[in-house]
Parts: structure tokens; C-alpha cells; sequence
């Protein structure tokens, strides 16, 4: 079972540990050491320096000068190096952070896109998780400086500790007054982690609707229906139920610290007593002395364990769990690669064969293709048709290796498809889809981004683009091939829908012989005399590249584009109730004979 598939199965927190700080190791193994030795040696200036106020107070009350002037050299230099060592560990902890925070982005960014399918895009649980990721990618890089933090500050308590038992042995037991204080976050921070999960999906809505009411691409339609104001509320609501829930979990988590920090303020406030009037020596300045390192050790003991808390609780809520979500991901990626045993064809000598083949989209229970059976030969022009709704794009994207069936298998010359390596299935196939995506480069690398080891490959690129019909575009900009398109880029130049889909259908033709040539509404902008045209040319592209056997899929809601194509399949109801060409289809009087007849109707 891939991982995704047991969410709550994440793996031990020691494995995610150790996976982590092995990435911010391999960003500088030598500077690693020096900063958490540095960061160690940093904590006892600070904790020994109520030696120093113990020193002094003892100094004043016996009127000593020179255990005074000895005092106050110690407390200078505990100051003075406390000070340099604690400047000297941050700036090797940031400088760390800094190269760790590349190493560990580009890794993450690297596993996301070597996933397979897109499934984890669709998946609410899947989403929650890898936002947070992607959220504490940059904090990831700060796990060692933070251990070491969290080292120092456990350094700093042990010692502190060891101080007040020289005073008395019983005030040791003031360490067992600030265990609640140290178990509290623990038990909390669970709580809370739980409940941001609970409302990420509340967050990830409102950024949405925020996205909306913002870009460019939606302000005409906001703006014509008015909707402004009903998306600002939809972004407040979202927004205020997420932040009452943890407002909540926030409420109740300052209640139990007032109780767990005030127990540890009653028995501190106890030892001081203790000590003032009962000395352990009777004598004035060993009193003093007492009293002062009992106050200056226990004072800090309040600050040193709040600090410790604090680091534990991050380091335990944000370090430890998302360097377990990091090895998450990498099994995540890693999953559906176990079975890559079989090469990818260099040509198609049987075609491309659905068995029983059904979907069904991730948190739905309703089938979008149900018991689809078909073959599409080597060297075929395949055309899909049907309703809205019939499943007709989701098909191609089992193709495309975007998904895998629910149930059922795809065969490529015999072979399931499963077991070939995406990536190299992928490099194997090409297209043009109906939702696809302006590239905001040169229009040359927009249309070159089809193929990329052919990207600036100039006479490739203005091949495609005469074949896409594309160059009355690319004649039309100021610059021509080297015009920056769209407006992120200073002095870019904003194309229409119909023109943008150009492009993207010229990348479609980058990629030579292809063993699949996917083509989802790509004309979807275009009027129905272009698309057919097009289609014309894509079918007479494909025929040429007969020799690697490769498979063209139409996809289109106009049948009159559909009709030279050498197979018809017919959608319903996702399933498969007709195939044929276009001849045998019309003579069987079926599904699609009545919807070719009703189109035909409307154009009249």
C-alpha cells in the first residue's frame, strides 16, 4: 500500500529526525560540528554567572575587597563570553540555516514533481499535509541550530540544578515542581497540531477566495455579477471559524499554564524563605551568599525551563513532525516507482488496450468510467466523443499516467502501463489540452517548452509553429519569436485566449514521433471551420509519423471535426456504447448518429 494511502501512518519520529538533520549535514559537515560546539560552550558563561552574584554578595556582606574585585572580574569575563560565544553560535546557526534551506527546498520541490499522478492535488488529507510541508521547508533548515538550542538550554538546567543542591540537596526537588511546566506543551501542542489540521482546509478556502477576488484573470466576471461583496464574506466566514477553533485550543492552553507555572512560583518563593532564615552556616555573608545564588540560580531555573519548554515544544510540534512528514512525502514519491520494471516501447506495434478499466476521482463514490474495454491500434487517429460529464478528459489523463484506474488495467503492446517508468512514458507522448497552462516566456520557449532538450532549437520551433497555425501570432508581436508574453515580466505583451491556445498547440507539435498525441479540446477557443483544419493537419502529422506506431487521441465536442478519424469512441454515462468509424457509427443509428444529428442541426 503506498504511503498515502495509511495518512495516520506516519514514520517513527527518530527516522524523520535522522533524514533531516542528514540534509542539513550534507549543506556543511564541518560547520555543523563547529556551531554545536559553539552553541553548547555558550550556555555555561550564562549559567555559571550566579557563581559570580554568589561570590559577590559574600564579598559585600564579610566587606572583602579584594574577593570583591575578584567577583566582579569573574561576573565581567562570564559576561564577556557569554556574550562573544552566544554571537559567534548564532551566526554559525544562521549561516547553517542558510545553506540548509536550499539543499532541503530544492529536495522538496524535486519529490512534489517526481510524484506520478496529480491524485495528491484532489486529496484534502494529502493537501493538509504537504501545505504544512511546504510551509516549514524554510524552518526544516533550522533543526540542528534549534537542537543545539535545545541542548544548551538542557545544559543550562542540569547545571542550574546542581548549583541549588550545593546550597541545600532538598532544593533539587525544585526540578520536580517544573515538570508540569515541561509535560504541559507536550500534551497542548498535540492538541493544537490536531486542530490546525482540523481547519487547514478552512485556510486553504480562504486563500482561494482571496485569489479570486485579487487576480486579474476573474475581475471581469466579479465585477459584472456583482459578487465582490459575497466572496469578501465567504472570506471572512472561512477565515473567523478557523481562528475561533484555535482561538479555543489557545484559551485553554493559557488556563493550564497559570496553574503549572504558578505551582513552580510557590515552590521557588518556599526555597528563598527556607534559606533567609534558616542559613545553612549561620554565618552573615555565607548566608548572603546562600540566599543570593539560591535567588540568582532559581530565577533563572524559571526562565531556563520556559526557554527549554518553549524550544521542546517547537522542536516538537514543528521539527520533529514535519521532518516525519519529509520521509512521508519521499515514500509518497517513491511508491509508485517499486514496480517500474518494464521499458517504455520505442514504437507501437499492437496499440494501446483498456481492460475493464474503471475511475473513480479521489473522496467520490460515484464512478466517472465504469467497465471501459477498447483498443486503439498503432497508428491510429482515435476521436472521443460525448456529453459533458462523460468522462471523456479523464480517460486521457489515465493515459498520460496523470492517475491510476481504480480498477481494471492499461496495456501498451501487451505490457500494463503500471509497470513503465512515467517519466519515460511521458517523454514519449505529447499534446495539446483544453486547460492549459501561458508559459510567461519568450514566445519562442512558450512554444519550445513542448520538447525541451529541442527548447532553443529555432528551426524546430518555427516548424511547430506554422503546423499549430501559430504564426500569424508570433508575426503579430513587436518582437517576434524573442516577445516576452505576459505581464509579469516588464515590457510583456498580454495575448488573447485564442492566441495563448496557439501557442500551446504549437508546443503539442515540438515533440517528434510520438507514441501518443493527445489532443483535449485543444481548439476550444477557436471557431469550428479552424479546429477542423487543424485537426486535418494533426491527423496527416500523425499518419507521417506511422513508422513508431504512435496513437492520436481527439478529444472534442464538435463531431464534424471527429469525422476522418480512423476509430470513434462514443461515451456515455461513463461507459464506453459505441465504436466504429464515423460511416459505421451513422449507419448504426446509436447514441452517436443522434448527437452528430442534433449538432448538424444547429449549424443549419
Amino acid at each position: 500500500m503506498a504511503p498515502g494511502d495509511e495518512l495516520d501512518a506516519l514514520p517513527p519520529w527518530w527516522r524523520g529526525l535522522g533524514r533531516a538533520l542528514r540534509l542539513c549535514r550534507r549543506a556543511g559537515p564541518r560547520l555543523m560540528w563547529v556551531a554545536g560546539l559553539t552553541t553548547l560552550a555558550a550556555a555555561l558563561p550564562d549559567v555559571l554567572f550566579a557563581v559570580g552574584v554568589a561570590a559577590l554578595g559574600r564579598a559585600v556582606a564579610g566587606h572583602r575587597g579584594s574577593e570583591l574585585a575578584a567577583a566582579a572580574g569573574l561576573l565581567a569575563v562570564l559576561a564577556a563570553a557569554g556574550w562573544l560565544l552566544g554571537t559567534v553560535a548564532s551566526r554559525l546557526g544562521e549561516r547553517l540555516s542558510e545553506r540548509a534551506a536550499v539543499r532541503i527546498e530544492a529536495h522538496l520541490a524535486g519529490l512534489e514533481a517526481s510524484v506520478p499522478t496529480v491524485e495528491h492535488h484532489e486529496r484534502p488529507e494529502i493537501l493538509a499535509r504537504m501545505a504544512r510541508l511546504r510551509d516549514w521547508a524554510g524552518g526544516l533548515s533550522e533543526l540542528p541550530a534549534r537542537l543545539f538550542d535545545l541542548g544548551g538550554g538542557l545544559l543550562r538546567l542540569g547545571v542550574t540544578l546542581a548549583l541549588l543542591m550545593s546550597v541545600r540537596p532538598v532544593f533539587g526537588l525544585l526540578g520536580l515542581f517544573a515538570v508540569p511546566m515541561a509535560l504541559l506543551p507536550l500534551w497542548r501542542s498535540a492538541v493544537g497540531f490536531a486542530a490546525e489540521e482540523r481547519v487547514e482546509h478552512l485556510q486553504r478556502r480562504a486563500r482561494r477566495l482571496f485569489d479570486l477576488g485579487t487576480d486579474a484573470g476573474t475581475g471581469k466576471e466579479i465585477r459584472v455579477s456583482g459578487a465582490q461583496e459575497r466572496l469578501g464574506a465567504l472570506w471572512a466566514e472561512a477565515w473567523h471559524r478557523r481562528n475561533r477553533v484555535l482561538a479555543r485550543v489557545g484559551w485553554c492552553n493559557i488556563g493550564w499554564s497559570l496553574v503549572a507555572f504558578g505551582l513552580f512560583g510557590a515552590a521557588f518563593a518556599a526555597c528563598l524563605v527556607v534559606e533567609a532564615s534558616t542559613g545553612s552556616t549561620g554565618s552573615g555573608p555565607a548566608r548572603a551568599g546562600g540566599v543570593l545564588l539560591v535567588l540568582a540560580a532559581g530565577g533563572r531555573l524559571s526562565g531556563y525551563l520556559a526557554r527549554t519548554v518553549d524550544q521542546f515544544n517547537g522542536f516538537r510540534t514543528i521539527w520533529v513532525d514535519q521532518s516525519r512528514r519529509l520521509v512521508w512525502l519521499e515514500g509518497w514519491a517513491a511508491a509508485g516507482r517499486r514496480r517500474w520494471d518494464a521499458p517504455v516501447p520505442d514504437a507501437l506495434t499492437a496499440g494501446i488496450v483498456f481492460e475493464d478499466v474503471s475511475f473513480r476521482y479521489p473522496g467520490t463514490d460515484r464512478p466517472v468510467l465504469e467497465g471501459v474495454s477498447l483498443r486503439l491500434p498503432a497508428g491510429a487517429v482515435v476521436a472521443v466523443v460525448g456529453e459533458n460529464g462523460a468522462g471523456k478528459s479523464t480517460l486521457v489523463k489515465l493515459l498520460c499516467r496523470l492517475y491510476e484506474p481504480s480498477g481494471g488495467r492499461i496495456l501498451v503492446d501487451g505490457v500494463p502501463l503500471d509497470r513503465m517508468p512515467a517519466d519515460g512514458w511521458r517523454s514519449r507522448l505529447t499534446g495539446a489540452f483544453q486547460d492549459f497552462f501561458p508559459f510567461e516566456f519568450t514566445a519562442a520557449r512558450s512554444v519550445g517548452l513542448g520538447d525541451l532538450p529541442r527548447i532553443d532549437d529555432r528551426d524546430a520551433v518555427a516548424a511547430a509553429v506554422v503546423r499549430a497555425g501559430a504564426d500569424s501570432v508570433l508575426a503579430g508581436l513587436p518582437d517576434g519569436p524573442e516577445t516576452r508574453l505576459g505581464t509579469a515580466w516588464e515590457g510583456g505583451v498580454e495575448l488573447s485566449h485564442g492566441q495563448w491556445q496557439r501557442i500551446a498547440l504549437a508546443r503539442g507539435f515540438m515533440r517528434g514521433a510520438p507514441l501518443l498525441r493527445i489532443l483535449d479540446e485543444p481548439t476550444s477557443a477557436l471557431d469550428a471551420e479552424t479546429e477542423h483544419v487543424l485537426f486535418a493537419r494533426y491527423a496527416a502529422e500523425a499518419r507521417r509519423e506511422g513508422a513508431a506506431g504512435g496513437v492520436t487521441v481527439l478529444v472534442s465536442h464538435r463531431f464534424s471535426t471527429v469525422r476522418a478519424a480512423d476509430l470513434i469512441v462514443v461515451l456515455d454515462g461513463a461507459q464506453v456504447v459505441e465504436q466504429g468509424s464515423h460511416r459505421e457509427l451513422m449507419a448504426a443509428g446509436g447514441r452517436y448518429a443522434e448527437l452528430y444529428g442534433v449538432q448538424a442541426a444547429a449549424y443549419r
